[in-house]
């Protein structure tokens, strides 16, 4: 075998292992989101961590039109932030768990749905980190909304969340109009649809950007106590 064949085959092998390192610590390690930074593996590609189940997207329907639970909770600035209950806006609740990479995939994403509503729609966090870190994940990711602490998981369990990246619409008079089991593209069209009736306006196109195709869910709270029907 000549000499410059066999260096072509040695180049492209490198080339070929390197391709592989890149994409394994892109799946490790995450990836960038402007002005975000880094973020948690990418599910958008592939099948995703946890697959929203038949049973969880079904699930999910148990508190439609009931009326949610209220909570008077502190956010990360030590303001008082009112869950459920009466108000001049309609509320969506996200819920995070510590350390979660689902979490940190789905950020973004939510920011970015906070935004293209510009302020009409409240947004509330809710995780499971104690106050310091939940005070450093608001501050690093840049949160734009109240970022509630919740260690003891009563909200989750009110509002049936078992996992992070559920999620919670509730309208002006606290009653639950829908719930999401995770984040997808069809579901954030569904919340974009649902937002927009209830502010009585024509939903906009909103770009969905590397949400997943597939329902995805989030990691699951530890100790969480599912509530028996």
């Amino acid at each position: 075998m000549k000499p410059l064949r066999i260096a072509a085959l040695v180049f492209s092998g490198l080339l070929i292992l390197a391709g592989a390192a890149m994409a394994y610590m892109a799946s490790v390690r995450g990836r960038y989101v402007p002005g975000i930074g880094i973020v948690g593996p990418d599910t958008s590609l592939g099948q995703p961590r946890h697959p929203v189940t038949e049973e969880m997207a079904n699930s999910v329907k148990r508190l439609d039109r009931k009326i949610g639970k209220f909570f008077k909770l502190p956010d990360t600035t030590g303001k008082p932030v009112l869950i459920g209950g009466q108000g001049p806006k309609p509320q969506f609740l996200f819920f995070v768990k510590q350390g979660c990479p689902c979490s940190f995939d789905a950020e973004p994403i939510i920011q970015k749905l906070y935004h293209h509503f510009d302020g009409k729609i409240e947004f509330i966090e809710i995780t499971d980190a104690k106050f310091d870190d939940a005070k450093k994940w608001a501050a690093d990711l840049k949160i734009p909304y109240p970022v509630v602490t919740n260690p003891k998981l009563d909200v989750m369990e009110s509002y049936q969340a078992p996992a992070s990246v559920y999620s919670t619409l509730l309208d002006q008079n606290g009653l639950i109009v829908k719930r999401w089991a995770g984040y997808s593209m069809d579901y954030l069209a569904e919340m974009n649809q649902e937002m927009s009736k209830l502010l009585g306006e024509t939903a906009k196109p909103f770009d969905a950007a590397y949400a997943p195709k597939i329902k995805t869910s989030g990691c699951t709270f530890d100790g969480y106590k599912a509530i028996k029907e």
